[in-house]
């Protein structure tokens, strides 16, 4: 009995002692867990959209033009943008379709 309660206390010190997660197993190692590209890549992007936010605000504070002309043309180019959007986004439907209606002759003729 005295021996199965040394097992016992000794399996708690070690489980409790030892942290079984894969940083500590590493650290104990002397090597660190491989990053992730995406743990680099999304906080460059951040910095890259903040800075062309702040840059795009600059340069319309101090535009040579006017505040309502320059308002004009932000109206006129985001229109023209989202007509342009439209128009793509119907052509690929008309090609999704026409894909579509192609792949399923094949298999109603079957």
């Amino acid at each position: 009995m005295d021996f199965r309660k040394f097992v016992d206390t000794a399996q708690r010190q070690v489980s409790t002692g030892y942290d079984h997660g894969m940083e500590a197993v590493l650290d104990r190692l002397g090597l660190q867990q491989k990053r992730d590209p995406i743990d680099v890549v999304l906080p460059a992007l951040g910095i890259f959209a903040a800075g062309m936010t702040v840059g795009a605000m600059l340069g319309l504070m101090f535009a040579p033009k006017r505040g309502e002309d320059l308002r004009n043309d932000i109206r006129h180019k985001i229109a023209d943008a989202k007509e342009k959007s439209v128009e793509g986004i119907e052509e690929i439907q008309k090609k999704s379709q026409s894909l579509l209606d192609s792949a399923k002759a094949p298999a109603e003729e079957a």
